[in-house]
């Protein structure tokens, strides 16, 4: 049940927060410039310094997403709603500069202009909803932030938050505070859950039925199509990876997780001795540090950054941006990072989509109810120890007929699963008029 005095009271203690968060904020981010170098293209944008430029007199279709992940999710949905509504202008913003290089890169052709978001400072949003001056408001997944909501809401901007997810971690965090999460819900017009366990999530903490859609994962439209053999040999050919050898790939992996991937590899290159690892670190910038772990091991280790080749070494390290999802096209059997450790795991469905056999770890979180479909369609396996992972992807290695099969079925529940992008820009074309 709603309570107006908490909701106030939370709300202006969270605009009092930010307010006094500023300088620490920047604090931060020039400490980090100096001693690292990360936030260096994005930091002013983000603290507020200079927004962005309206682009013409109409109003715009503002995207929003948080990083690489969301900005994945939103292409196909940003790509069909151009092809439905040509003459819409679209801006695109995120808050990473990962992020904003994946949107860059992906939606040149079809966004007119690309921003960071400046964080949620109480004198911001009212004044950058009233430069862009969108006709909707469309976030992606979970980054949502009250004083830009209520700025749209104030303006009259209907704001639709698409690929929504809560996970039951969340959940259960949001719920100790839903009289200030309801108050922040209210101001989305309308919410497109991945799943219906999201959307039962999003109705008890007081968002109404009515604005609840169960459509289906953008994630599987935004699936890469399996890359072709023209491609596979470049990218062979550009890695020093032969034609015939056996590779497996550990994808987005973080601290904790690349020495038992390494340490399985070892192993199994008992059985396979000219197995090859492609390991792929969620930050990049890890990417020396997890190759001197390899070579502590006597697992010499080749870099894609410095033009390294995987001739000759055991494990070939894949630390450059927005490749992960095609180099998953060479590997025999792929291992979803972020999932061994308690990080929630990061979208099986890059690997699926190649038709390659897919294992995680037990802490699949962000990925439940995927996780539950991947599972009963046969298409990858939860490993919970060492000794699982090692099991499974011997098996795979070892077993040519087993990988086909696993491929034409992965193969067929991408293509089941697809098509939610088109059924959300349909709506929001009527949303549009």
């Amino acid at each position: 049940m709603k309570d107006p005095g908490a909701q106030h009271f939370l709300r202006y203690g969270y605009s009092a927060a930010m307010t006094l968060g500023w300088p620490l904020f920047l604090l931060y981010y020039l400490l980090r410039t100096k001693t690292g170098g990360k936030y260096r293209t994005n930091w002013r944008r983000r603290m507020g310094f200079g927004l962005p430029q309206r682009t013409g007199p109409e109003g715009v279709v503002w995207f929003h997403a948080l990083s690489v992940g969301e900005t994945l999710s939103a292409i196909p949905l940003v790509k069909a709603l151009k092809d439905l509504r040509p003459e819409l202008k679209i801006v695109f913003s995120t808050a990473t500069e990962t992020g904003q290089v994946m949107a860059r890169r992906n939606l040149g052709k079809d966004v007119d202009a690309f921003f960071f978001l400046p964080h949620d400072f109480p004198w911001i949003p009212g004044r950058l909803v009233k430069r862009l001056a969108p006709l909707l408001f469309i976030p992606v997944e979970t980054d949502l932030w009250p004083n830009l909501l209520r700025g749209t809401r104030r303006r009259g901007v209907p704001a639709v938050l698409v690929n929504g997810r809560l996970s039951s971690r969340s959940f259960g965090r949001l719920f100790r505070f839903r009289s200030f999460v309801q108050g922040v819900y209210s101001c989305l017009d309308h919410i497109f859950a991945q799943s219906a366990e999201d959307g039962f999530r999003f109705e008890a903490l007081g968002v109404s039925k009515e604005c609840v859609h169960t459509a289906g994962n953008l994630k599987f439209d935004s699936a890469l199509s399996r890359v072709g053999e023209e491609e596979l040999a470049a990218m062979r050919e550009s890695a020093g990876i032969r034609a015939g050898r056996a590779v497996w790939i550990g994808g987005s992996t973080h601290e904790g997780e690349e020495g038992i991937l390494l340490g399985v590899h070892q192993e199994l290159r008992n059985a396979h001795p000219d197995l090859l690892l492609i390991l792929a670190p969620r930050h990049i910038e890890r990417a020396a540090q997890v190759a001197v772990l390899a070579e502590r091991i006597g697992l010499p280790a080749a870099m894609r950054s410095r033009g390294e080749s995987a001739e000759g070494n055991a494990v070939y390290i894949l630390d450059t941006l927005g490749e992960l999802g095609r180099f998953y096209g060479l590997a025999d059997a792929a291992f979803i990072g972020g999932s061994l450790v308690r990080f929630g795991g990061h979208n099986p469905l890059e690997a699926v989509a190649q038709g390659k056999p897919v294992l995680w770890g037990p802490h699949l979180s962000n990925f439940r109810e995927m996780e539950s479909s991947l599972l009963q369609g046969g298409c990858g396996r939860v490993v919970s120890s060492r000794q699982e992972l090692k099991s499974a992807l011997h098996e795979w290695l070892s077993d040519p007929g087993l990988r086909e099969e696993t491929a034409r079925t992965a193969l067929d529940f991408i293509g089941s699963h697809s098509g939610c992008s088109r059924r959300i820009a349909e709506f929001l074309a009527r949303l549009l008029g």
